[in-house]
């Protein structure tokens, strides 16, 4: 059974998800070397921001991509294996790397506000063990996702220049 329906190339709503993602991902890993570096709070709160907003995109994506259907994978049935794996590796990331992120704020009874625009509440009381456990799998999550992240964007490159097919082209609306 198939699980999405097979287009030619990505609805301008899924392609404009993904642009729109990719710039408060990257803004994302900006803001939080930026506070690592200079210890700022206000990076900080952004950082979260982005991520609320990364996870809400993604999770709205795979929505698109049901409705709207997605292209088939180019290739041998290795290298669509290859693909179907690595993009169901990226988008579990960055749903559960955003939803780890609340867990941290949560675990040390503290909202993450979004903009200023709304919170979402934290714990009544601190519960140091599972903050630990959190900020561990948000860390870890952190380096899976830029092995992810640097794989696909390689292989969106590896696609376009070396194997000269049209899977960078279909995300950018531009087939024949």
């Amino acid at each position: 059974m198939k699980t999405w329906i097979p287009v030619k190339e990505f609805s301008q709503a899924n392609r404009l998800v993904h642009h729109i993602s990719a710039v408060f991902f990257i803004g994302a890993l900006l803001l939080m070397g930026y506070d690592k570096l200079f210890g700022s709070s206000d990076a900080m709160y952004l950082h979260q921001s982005f991520g609320v907003i990364v996870f809400v995109l993604y999770f709205s994506r795979v929505l698109l991509m049901s409705w709207f259907g997605k292209p088939e994978a180019l290739g041998t049935q290795v290298e669509k294996f290859a693909a179907h794996m690595a993009h169901f590796a990226l988008y579990s990331i960055l749903i559960f790397m955003p939803l780890s992120g609340l867990l941290v704020n949560a675990t040390r009874a503290r909202e993450t506000v979004v903009f200023g625009i709304f919170s979402i509440p934290g714990f009544a009381e601190r519960h140091m063990d599972m903050y630990l456990l959190a900020l561990d799998l948000h860390s870890a999550l952190q380096w899976v996702c830029y092995l992810l992240l640097a794989a696909h964007v390689g292989a969106s490159l590896f696609h376009h220049f070396v194997l000269k097919d049209e899977t960078l082209s279909r995300m950018w609306g531009k087939t024949n």
